[in-house]
């Protein structure tokens, strides 16, 4: 099942839910309404179709550990987090679009979109006052210093595969990804009135789907017919090393290593990267990585007592698994 077909599914499952998210949109709209000379923009962004699936996991973990605390703020809080780090990114990467539609930096030019973004994360900070006291708010801020991190540790790597080890692949996936991903987890939990093992099962699940999250999101950047809406190959083409270049780079593939570094690539070099890297077998080893990662995650929810949230919180698991 495509992943966002899955949230969607949760969605109208989940009548409090819905509700919770019309909330926060509202909160979100009002926040962008008042940014003055970049609401258009902000708007815009806001508008075109994020999956809220931060949130919404957020709101998943509040509700099994018995929801004795505010929800939305923290909601709202996490998508803005997320969309400014999104805003920023495009302007790291020189993107010209964003869910279908023309990004900040294009449209507006980068002054505007590092404003944009900067805008986000002040207006997500005042948020944090709900949650003083329960270490949501440490917690976050260590979030926005590890993207940081994980962001710089991949632009050091660009174009350059070369002893890049699985190891460090995984640790700025763990900054740029998967933190965000376990502590939204947590953070909702806690929010909830969870106790500590519980809060720490919770973030166990986040850690192992937020790298399976970025792992298949890596994987279909390779595979031109998963329907994703994303150019193939286009980490490829602007230096990123993912986890199916590490997986196909050995000391013995000194034409893979020649063709990665170069920053400009024709058609035909792109091609023979592709079936360097199929050739080596990385495309099946990547699978069974995403669905490692996704048991572990499974497993992490053991401990935690069965409802319908947890039932939907194994099948997002499940349906991130399923890559062809």
């Amino acid at each position: 099942m495509e992943l966002n077909a899955t949230l969607k599914k949760e969605i109208r499952q989940f009548k409090e839910m819905s509700i919770a998210l019309k909330q926060m949109e509202s909160m979100l709209t009002g926040i962008c309404d008042g940014a003055g000379e970049l609401s258009q923009g902000l708007r815009r962004i806001n508008s075109s179709g994020g999956k809220r699936f931060r949130p919404m996991i957020a709101w998943m973990c509040w509700k099994i550990a018995g929801k004795k605390g505010p929800i939305v703020p923290l909601m709202c809080m996490l998508e803005l987090m997320h969309t400014a780090s999104l805003i920023h990114d495009d302007i790291v990467d020189g993107a010209h679009v964003r869910r279908a539609a023309a990004t900040i930096n294009k449209q507006d030019g980068i002054p505007a979109a590092v404003r944009s973004g900067d805008y986000l994360l002040a207006r997500a900070m005042e948020l944090l006052k709900t949650y003083r006291g329960t270490g949501i708010n440490e917690a976050l801020s260590r979030v926005s210093e590890l993207m940081c991190i994980g962001e710089m540790r991949q632009q050091g790597r660009m174009f350059e595969a070369e002893g890049l080890t699985e190891q460090e692949y995984r640790e700025y996936v763990f900054g740029k990804t998967a933190a965000f991903i376990a502590e939204s987890c947590r953070g909702g939990a806690v929010a909830g009135g969870a106790s500590e093992h519980f809060s720490q099962s919770i973030w166990d699940y986040g850690n192992h789907l937020g790298i399976a999250f970025q792992m298949r999101d890596d994987y279909l950047d390779w595979v031109e017919e998963a329907g994703t809406g994303k150019v193939p190959l286009q980490d490829l083409r602007s230096g990123v090393m993912t986890s199916l270049v590490i997986l196909a780079v050995n000391p013995g593939s000194a034409r893979l290593n020649e063709l990665l570094k170069k920053k400009t690539k024709s058609e035909e070099e792109i091609k023979s990267i592709l079936q360097l890297v199929t050739y080596a077998g990385a495309l099946e080893i990547a699978q069974g990585y995403i669905s490692k990662e996704c048991a572990l995650a499974e497993s992490a929810l053991d401990n935690i007592p069965d409802s319908p949230e947890k039932s939907a919180l194994t099948q997002l698991a499940k349906s991130i698994s399923e890559v062809k």
